[in-house]
């Protein structure tokens, strides 16, 4: 079972952060899963939100702002209240350019690690209903080397041990990528509600599918392979392990990686 950290280690550093990220490559996780907006200026930034308000210092729509002015906010100090920023930062996740972090720095620190790790992207359409998101991840996939037939990143064609993967909860969104990414890279998000899968391999159920056994089943005995969010518990994750899901999200990988190499448990109906 393939651990991926959601949003970086979020549950030890604020989401989206270079802290956060950073800690999760240092554990040695199977996957960084990021959300991606658009900034003023075109800069695919690691953001969740449509707006600022929630997890910075700043305040208003991410895309009316320009990158230059994104990286003054303050993105880290609301995951604990009071804190003095950075300083409670271990200095091996801090640098001058800041915790806010663009999908091209993630690209960059997890090719630096040096070991194979999957970069699963969340287009986050939103306000993009133009195709502008989806035009800016292709360019992005271009930019670094962008290998279809093996999935992973190659610039200036040197191989890398980065793959990637391109997700979203629009079935438009995915279409319009469909042309360059191919069906085994591509995962459509869904929650209580399920959606076609069979233009896909991967899919991206949330956890709240463990309720619903002879769907899982289904989705593996037809191949697919599935990507379940966001495990939270032992049980949760004991469960998905028994029932065969290959890929989990996770916003503890510490807890996630340790709990998979445990004993399994028997699975708990009802």
């Amino acid at each position: 079972m393939k651990v991926f950290a959601h949003r970086g280690a979020s549950s030890d550093f604020a989401e989206h952060t270079r802290a956060a990220f950073a800690h999760a490559l240092a554990l040695g996780v199977d996957g960084i899963e990021t959300d991606v907006q658009l900034s003023a200026d075109g800069h695919l930034i690691c953001w969740h939100d449509a707006t600022l308000n929630r997890t910075s210092s700043g305040a208003g729509p991410v895309h009316a702002h320009r990158l230059v002015d994104l990286r003054k906010l303050d993105v880290h100090s609301w995951k604990t209240p009071g804190a003095s920023g950075l300083s409670q930062l271990p200095s091996a996740y801090t640098s001058a350019e800041g915790q806010l972090v663009t999908l091209d720095q993630l690209t960059q620190m997890m090719i630096d690690t040096g070991h194979p790790v999957e970069l699963a992207v969340e287009m986050k359409i939103g306000a993009y209903r133009d195709g502008a998101i989806e035009d800016a991840v292709l360019e992005w996939l271009q930019r670094w080397g962008w290998n279809a037939a093996t999935g992973t990143l190659m610039p200036h064609g040197r191989r890398t041990g980065v793959s990637v993967s391109v997700m979203s909860f629009s079935s438009v969104a995915l279409r319009r990528v469909a042309a360059v990414v191919p069906s085994t890279r591509l995962c459509p998000l869904f929650d209580e509600s399920s959606v076609d899968v069979t233009a896909t391999e991967l899919i991206g159920p949330s956890v709240r599918w463990l309720a619903d056994l002879s769907a899982l089943r289904s989705w593996l005995r037809t191949g697919h392979t599935v990507r379940m969010w966001t495990i939270e518990t032992n049980d949760q994750l004991r469960a998905a392990r028994q029932l065969g899901v290959q890929q989990i999200t996770v916003n503890d990988p510490s807890w996630a990686l340790h709990l998979a190499d445990a004993a399994p448990l028997s699975l708990l109906h009802g």
